[in-house]
């Protein structure tokens, strides 16, 4: 039944069977030694069991000398095992590991039952082990006798300790991938002096109580256990806001030890680069970084978890991450270090920076755009004074030239080639937005089915063409332009499907927020005609689409394009007061996406 535990399939397999293996062991030796237990008389066993249970549970502690926490649960087991002997014991530690991984536990996250029946089977295993180790060196139920008791009281500890933590250490690094020795050295060997003292601690309560009675024993332990039940409290108060604080986070927060290995990793830090947090702890913090960036990123965190000093101190540090399915995004990275000299370690907070390098590129987009616009401005202009001077000057040699047909010819040729340089700086204006227009109201979708009959002809009957109509906007602009602007978007789907394929043109309205105006650069919130192009043909990469509005920029073969129909497009748009963006990937089509404010929206801000 608990093999079947969804948290228990998402362990390695190693990790899994290996807890199998100590529950099954645990509950054997349960089973089979606690029927020889003597278990009478009733009462002080039952007090063995309430006060484990509760101390366990509440993770009562006393503060020693070197720094460390002493378990109360833990001093109550000994006592018990010195008193009742292992196979009673084993009672107090199963209570002891079912209340330790049950009671007192927050209802949203509650412990899985193989960590309950894991942590009650190695304190089964624990108590029965060091029992037998104190009754096997001498050791009795009195412990007044300090010189015979030491040793078997020393070996009982010492067992207590290594039979506890090293199961512990090897459940963790199967688990997380991580090295046992190490955990067992930085995480819990510390703690063995701990052991010692709480055995000695037991011993000393004892020989208290069979010399002076169980009040006065009961006396010495009460203002103990209130100071460090008080210290229990703070303590949780602290753990919890801390535990707020890293599940509400919206920022990645990893902390990593020593080598950089993974200790702690958020939820968001799992939203963000897509490993679950059971698969990455203990592995090395590389797995979050690029190959191209790995050596540079390594070395400024070992430089900074050694020294204090480096490109990380005191700063914010932007780079690549990869995330677990190996795409690559930016991130800012800002560290600190936690822990103490001995065992230092360093947390990391990761924001993901996609949307401001977005933002930043479309602005840097809107600039150079915007400045290219001046310069064909001016150009345009200047060239357009030069070509009606040669307008003039070639209807004054027609003029001379009645019945020369050869240099009126010539002369009309000149015409024709001023007319097509002056219809290429009308284009070069409508991109600068500097083009006369004729704004007025309309309905964009009656512009749209005005255009229908030709925009098929114009795509052939290879491509399936349709026009979808949610909404009938009305819009406030020039309907010549718009309908240069939906003519330019379907020629270009056209030319991407020459086998043929699928192109539909959307009509409808939209409310845009804050959030979504911003990511189109400078656009207001509020709402807007959406008109939309999409078509199933080639697509374009991300350098196509970073230069896709720029003037004479083409994808097509030479002499097939001139580069200026989506520059004009650009222009339109802008100059109507809207704004464009585009979405395409390699083979996957494209989608052209115009917003227009709505005419009842346009009149509001003219009127404010």
């Amino acid at each position: 039944m608990y093999t079947g535990h969804a948290l228990l399939r998402e362990l390695p397999p190693r990790a899994r069977w290996y807890i199998i293996g100590v529950i099954i062991v645990g509950a054997v030796t349960f089973g089979v030694l606690v029927p020889r237990a003597t278990v009478t008389p009733i009462l002080p066993l039952l007090f063995f069991v309430l006060l484990s249970s509760l101390t366990s549970a509440f993770k009562v502690h006393f503060p020693i000398a070197s720094g460390s926490n002493m378990s109360v649960s833990y001093v109550v087991d000994i006592a018990s095992l010195i008193l009742r002997g292992p196979h009673a014991t084993m009672i107090v530690g199963a209570a002891s590991g079912w209340s330790q991984s049950t009671l007192n536990q927050p209802k949203a996250n509650p412990n899985p039952a193989y960590r309950t029946l894991f942590n009650m089977a190695i304190l089964v295993l624990t108590v029965q082990a060091s029992g037998q180790v104190y009754r096997r060196l001498g050791g009795t139920p009195s412990t007044t006798d300090i010189a015979n008791t030491i040793v078997p009281l020393t070996g009982m500890a010492f067992t207590y300790f290594f039979v506890n933590t090293v199961p512990i250490a090897i459940a963790i690094a199967l688990s997380t991938r991580q090295s046992a020795w190490r955990i067992w050295k930085t995480e819990l060997a510390p703690s063995g002096p701990s052991y010692v003292l709480g055995a000695a601690a037991a011993a000393i309560l004892l020989a208290v109580t069979e010399s002076s009675g169980i009040w006065f024993a009961v006396l010495l332990l009460l203002a103990p256990l209130y100071l460090t039940y008080k210290m229990y409290r703070t303590g949780v108060e602290s753990e919890a806001k801390q535990g707020a604080i890293l599940e509400a986070a919206n920022d990645a927060i990893l902390t990593m030890d020593g080598q950089l290995a993974i200790r702690e990793f958020n939820p968001a830090a799992e939203q963000m680069f897509g490993h679950r947090r059971t698969d990455i702890l203990g592995r090395g913090v590389e797995i979050l970084l690029p190959a191209t960036e790995r050596a540079v990123a390594i070395g400024a965190m070992s430089q900074y978890l050694a020294t204090g000093r480096g490109p990380l101190a005191g700063r914010q540090l932007e780079l690549a991450a990869v995330r677990a399915d190996g795409t690559e995004f930016p991130v800012e990275l800002t560290v600190a270090l936690v822990g103490s000299e001995r065992n230092r370690a360093m947390t990391g907070f990761i924001r993901d920076i996609t949307e401001r390098r977005q933002l930043e590129e479309q602005l840097r987009q809107s600039q150079k755009l915007e400045a290219i616009g001046r310069l064909a401005s001016g150009v345009a202009h200047d060239f357009n004074n030069i070509l009606m001077s040669i307008m003039g000057s070639a209807d004054l040699i027609l003029m001379d030239a009645r019945g020369n047909d050869a240099l009126s010819a010539e002369t009309s040729e000149i015409k024709l080639s001023v007319q097509r340089g002056a219809g290429l700086t009308r284009q070069l204006l409508a991109f600068s937005r500097r083009q006369a227009t004729s704004p007025r109201h309309f309905d964009l979708s009656e512009v749209v089915g005005g255009m229908e009959t030709m925009l098929r002809r114009l795509i052939g009957p290879e491509i399936d063409f349709r026009i979808v109509r949610h909404a009938s906007p009305s819009v406030r602009a020039d309907s010549a332009q718009i309908e240069q602007v939906i003519l330019n978007l379907v020629i270009n789907a056209r030319d991407a499907m020459p086998e043929g394929g699928h192109l539909t043109v959307t009509l409808d309205e939209v409310d845009l927020d804050e959030w979504s105006a911003a990511m189109m650069g400078e656009a207001p919130a509020g709402r807007y005609s959406r008109l939309s192009v999409t078509d199933t043909g080639t697509g374009m990469d991300e350098q196509t689409r970073a230069k896709l509005f720029e003037p004479f920029f083409t994808t097509k073969p030479q002499g097939k394009g001139t580069g200026l129909g989506l520059s004009i497009v650009y222009g339109i748009v802008k100059q109507s007061g809207g704004h464009i963006t585009v979405t395409s990937e390699p083979g996957q089509g494209a989608t052209f996406l115009i917003y227009l404010p709505v005419a009842a929206a346009v009149e509001a801000s003219a009127v404010s």
